[in-house]
C-alpha cells in the first residue's frame, strides 16, 4: 500500500509540475501564432489589389462573351 501511495504522490507531482509550466508554453505558442497570422494578413493585403484587378478583368471578359452568346441565340 505504501508503494502505491508513493507512486500516486510521484504521479501527482509530475502532473502538477506539468500543469504549472503549461501556461507559459501556451502563451509563447499563442504569441508566435499571432505573429504568423499578422504576416499572413499583411501578405494578403499586399496582393489583394492585384487579385481584385485580375478578377475585374476576367468578369468583364465573361460579361462580354455572354453578350456575344446572347446575340447568337435565335
Amino acid at each position: 500500500m505504501e508503494e502505491l501511495r508513493n507512486a500516486v504522490a510521484g504521479i501527482r507531482g509530475d502532473v502538477e509540475s506539468f500543469g504549472s509550466g503549461i501556461g507559459g508554453r501556451i502563451e509563447t505558442a499563442r504569441s508566435e501564432l499571432e505573429t504568423l497570422a499578422s504576416g499572413v494578413q499583411a501578405s494578403i493585403a499586399a496582393i489583394r489589389p492585384e487579385i481584385e484587378s485580375a478578377v475585374a478583368k476576367l468578369t468583364g471578359q465573361i460579361d462580354a462573351l455572354e453578350a456575344e452568346l446572347s446575340a447568337l441565340k435565335p
